[in-house]
């Protein structure tokens, strides 16, 4: 078998379509933007119609490009937002917006279930986790109480990426990336959790099997074929949870290494042979994309959008203008003239609440140490040593788990400042290698559909076969005691502040 893959990454804010030759070449590529909607404050939903318009245009965009490009696909790979969630009803139509991942509404019923010291212990012993409002489980619940004629018509609850698979399909199964994002899964055993089913009032016939991420799951239908211009009967490969993808594409694939990525978020997810659940409830303990593989991982819930947030604050002359991954190279000099730490000045990114390792929707962003001395650039470095701090804190409570992370590969807009790559490399005291791949997230789809058809007998061979093994540059430390120093007192700032947030949020 021979030809290309077309890859899908439903993202959060857009979805990005990829023609992949099977030696992992991007041939072409288009993207399409879609709405987050906010119909009252905490909620975030979306219209699931977007994201098969996306898909479309997308496909369209490609054939524009290459009249061949799609007439040779071998395989569809894709993988997607965790968490988001789409209810059907029995005529497969969804029956209200998807819930997203970053949607709030379910926060006052997990504030009554943290007073059920047995209900907490029960999830985490089920799925290696906390419950957060970021899962699906509490969702579904919330519609349970407050959208009871919904929730009556439920016969099916899919996450984002496998509604799309769906479509393309008819057929509905999930993968144990996303099923571990239910907050209804075992994640230790890789099934669904009957305890966690009737904790949440989830009836078990309302969710898709789960299978591992390289399962081919169905084949195109004549219609998503003529609609996407693709041949009828293509096969559809499970996939994964974006981030797995992601971290596939990067390469991480044994236990020990590990991927962050400075995006909008920051993220930190180290590979793992075995579960390591966090009984302080700090870090989340999913399943990976690979077998007999899970991942615990840390999230800063505004990286790069703590950048991006300054700039629209402080420099007027943008204000209105789009904002891009540019303003990582616009503060990479002014950030470079200011010495580490940067003057005293430290930096708490928690201007949307924080995940981990505090779980703490009430965290707000702060700006410490302030003097008669202190330039923007100050501020500006700040800003970019206080995300590293938050992604330290995170590696720490990792390897306090026994994880010991041996190598991290280093994606992401924010890395385009090699100012700042520098000051987490120095902060994190670790050496970090950057990736030349722009969109790990479709070659690690890419991967993942050869794995399921056959095409790779291991993940060593399609890793070996995309060449993702070859890093672009090694960053080696260069620690300092400002930054210790600094580290020290953003732990302690946040201890000393949480319960005064709580008060002044509140």
């Amino acid at each position: 078998m021979s030809g290309n893959y077309l890859c899908i990454d439903l993202g959060t804010a857009g979805l990005k379509v990829s023609v992949i030759s099977e030696a992992g070449h991007e041939i072409c590529s288009a993207s399409r933007d879609y709405n987050i909607d906010t119909p009252w404050e905490g909620a975030a939903e979306q219209d699931t119609d977007s994201w098969w318009r996306a898909l479309v245009a997308c496909c369209g965009e490609i054939r524009e490009h290459s009249n061949d490009a799609l007439s040779g696909i071998m395989g569809i790979g894709l993988c997607g937002q965790m968490h988001t969630q789409v209810y059907m009803g029995s005529d497969g139509k969804p029956l209200r917006p998807a819930i997203t991942w970053m949607d709030q509404r379910s926060r006052r019923l997990l504030d009554e279930m943290a007073q059920e010291a047995d209900a907490l212990k029960l999830i985490f012993d089920q799925t290696c986790n906390r419950a957060s409002t970021t899962y699906t489980a509490p969702n579904c619940l919330w519609v349970a109480r407050n959208q009871p004629e919904v929730w009556r018509s439920t016969q099916h609850i899919l996450i984002a990426k496998d509604y799309l698979k769906y479509l393309m399909t008819g057929e509905m199964l999930t993968d144990y990336t996303d099923a571990a994002g239910t907050m209804l899964f075992n994640v230790a055993a890789r099934t669904w959790s009957e305890p966690m089913l009737k904790l949440f009032g989830v009836e078990r016939r309302k969710l898709p099997d789960a299978a591992p991420s390289s399962t081919i799951m169905g084949r195109t239908t004549p219609e998503a074929s003529r609609a996407l211009g693709i041949p009828e009967g293509t096969p559809v490969n499970n996939g994964s949870s974006d981030n797995s993808a992601a971290a596939l594409g990067c390469g991480m694939a044994a236990p020990g290494q590990a991927t962050l990525i400075i995006g909008t978020a920051g993220v930190v997810s180290v590979c793992s042979g075995e579960p390591k659940a966090d009984a302080l409830n700090r870090i989340a303990c999913w399943n990976y994309c690979l077998d007999n593989t899970w991942i615990n991982l840390g999230v800063t819930q505004t990286a790069g959008e703590s950048l991006n947030w300054f700039k629209r604050c402080f420099d007027p002359r943008d204000v209105g203008e789009a904002l891009s991954e540019d303003v990582f190279l616009a503060y990479d000099e002014s950030a470079s003239k200011v010495q580490p730490g940067s003057g005293g000045l430290i930096f708490l990114p928690y201007l949307n609440g924080e995940r981990t390792p505090y779980w703490d929707s009430y965290a707000r962003g702060v700006f410490f140490g302030a003097n008669l001395e202190t330039r923007k650039q100050h501020f500006i470095r700040a800003v970019m040593e206080g995300v590293s701090f938050s992604l330290r804190s995170n590696v720490d409570a990792i390897e306090s788990l026994g994880v010991q992370v041996r190598e991290i590969r280093a994606i992401g807009g924010g890395l385009r400042s090699r100012t700042w790559l520098g000051i987490l490399a120095g902060i994190l005291n670790k050496s970090l290698k950057t990736m030349p791949n722009a969109n790990p997230g479709n070659m690690g789809n890419a991967m993942l559909c050869g794995m399921a058809l056959g095409i790779w007998d291991s993940v060593g061979s399609a890793l070996d076969a995309f060449g993702v093994q070859n890093a672009e540059t090694e960053v080696s430390p260069i620690p300092d005691e400002a930054y210790e120093k600094n580290y020290r007192v953003f732990l302690q700032l946040y201890d000393d502040l949480k319960a005064t947030f709580k008060v002044a949020v509140e």
